[in-house]
């Protein structure tokens, strides 16, 4: 009777570990995709999908253990596609936002195992541990996410060509699934803490390249921003250059004929003759005149 009762004791401690445990990772991923998209989802929404993932996930969980992250990675990309936004955004999110998820996730049990000196089975089976490493995961990973959101914010990252903004996109679907396979073998040597510490360094690994791969984009679209500038410069200074000649050449066109009409006002004035002085009024300076209010526009 007492063995069963600690069976059940087990049971309920396990159970309420996990629906913690898939709650606060759902919760996360979602943070992150408000905080990244500058809230796509309405509050209904939000409550609507945190429910769905919740009972799927805990479901999925049972029967397929971490491949039920696979669907919760695709219902999150159509919920985005959904509410309109691009492929690439759709894609992209899901992804940055669990590399967060599995980074903190990687530090926190790391310092857990070493803080409480203990095993990943101890720790989850300890509500007081376990409460403790997802509350502060949780944190952790909003303070990351809005610190990463002023950067990603910023008016560079958004001049950054789409062909790398896809190879980045690549690399992270790429370091997913190896992180993925490291989660993997975790399970398969039932979470001992020395391939714990080894896939958290790994991990850290996979991380730090991102970032300089990143910087490495950053800087390669900087430059590409800054040519593109330079030939739109280049380019306004020509037009610049062109219409100035235009204009030099029509001013010496002005003068040439402003010198002649002069010239020939002058021989009619000194001839006294009326008649022609009119005509040459009529025929030369007053179309010049009429001309000019138009703005070259006939009537």
């Amino acid at each position: 009777m007492v063995e069963k009762e600690t069976n059940m004791q087990e049971i309920q401690t396990y159970f309420l570990s996990a629906v913690l445990g898939c709650s606060v990772q759902i919760i996360s991923l979602l943070m992150g995709i408000q905080i990244f998209s500058k809230g796509i989802f309405s509050k209904l929404y939000l409550i609507i999908l945190f429910l769905i993932l919740l009972i799927s996930g805990l479901l999925l969980l049972y029967y397929v253990q971490y491949y039920s992250l696979v669907f919760t990675m695709c219902v999150l990309i159509f919920a985005i596609r959904y509410k309109k936004g691009t492929w690439l955004l759709s894609l992209s999110l899901p992804f940055i936002c669990l590399v967060y998820l599995v980074a903190v996730d990687y530090v926190i049990n790391s310092l857990a195992l070493m803080l409480f000196r203990s095993n990943v089975e101890e720790n989850i089976s300890n509500p007081e541990i376990y409460l403790t490493i997802y509350i502060s995961g949780l944190i952790v990973t909003y303070l990351f996410y809005k610190g990463s959101a002023k950067i990603i914010f910023n008016e560079k990252i958004r001049e950054i060509a789409t062909k790398n903004k896809v190879m980045l996109l690549i690399t992270l679907i790429i370091t997913i699934l190896i992180v993925y396979l490291h989660i993997y073998l975790e399970s398969t040597y039932q979470f001992a803490n020395e391939i714990v510490f080894s896939n958290a360094i790994l991990f850290l690994v996979y991380f730090l390249s991102i970032t300089m791969i990143f910087m490495l984009i950053l800087k390669t679209s900087e430059r590409q921003a800054e040519a593109v500038s330079q030939a739109l410069k280049k380019q306004q200074l020509e037009e610049y250059v062109a219409s100035m000649e235009k204009l030099y050449s029509e001013m010496n066109t002005f003068r040439h004929d402003y010198i002649n009409i002069l010239a020939s006002l002058n021989g009619y004035i000194e001839q006294g003759d009326q008649t022609l002085l009119q005509v040459y009024f009529e025929d030369t300076i007053l179309p010049l005149y009429i001309n000019r209010e138009t703005g070259g526009s006939e009537e």
